[in-house]
């Protein structure tokens, strides 16, 4: 039995998820999908498991790889100042998303 097959959530992140089977969640193949859950929702305890258990580093790893995407601009700006990300690369992610993925026609119809 791999270490990963073995590692499963914690009870107290089950009311997170109760949209999905709980017991096939992994913390490692499901990293994405259960920080973002727990940034948006979760409450203290499920903070400091996650903390506890990706550590700070490899949270902010991941927090820059996907530019704060899926994340509220308030809980954005809080895990970038919890991990030392600056102010103005929040900002720019921020109007990131706001930008046009096309430029405007320069030709009117």
């Amino acid at each position: 039995m791999t270490m990963e097959t073995r590692t499963r959530l914690p009870e107290l992140l089950r009311p997170l998820f109760w949209d999905v089977a709980f017991q096939t969640l992994s913390p490692e193949r499901h990293q994405g999908f259960i920080c973002l859950r727990i940034i948006e929702h979760g409450d203290l305890d499920a903070l400091r498991w996650m903390v506890g258990y990706y550590g700070k580093p490899r949270l902010r790893e991941w927090l820059i790889a996907r530019r704060g995407r899926g994340i509220s601009p308030r809980a954005l700006y809080f895990w970038a100042a919890v991990l030392d990300i600056p102010q103005r690369t929040v900002k720019r992610w921020l109007r990131e998303r706001t930008e046009p993925l096309w430029p405007p026609s320069s030709t009117s119809r």
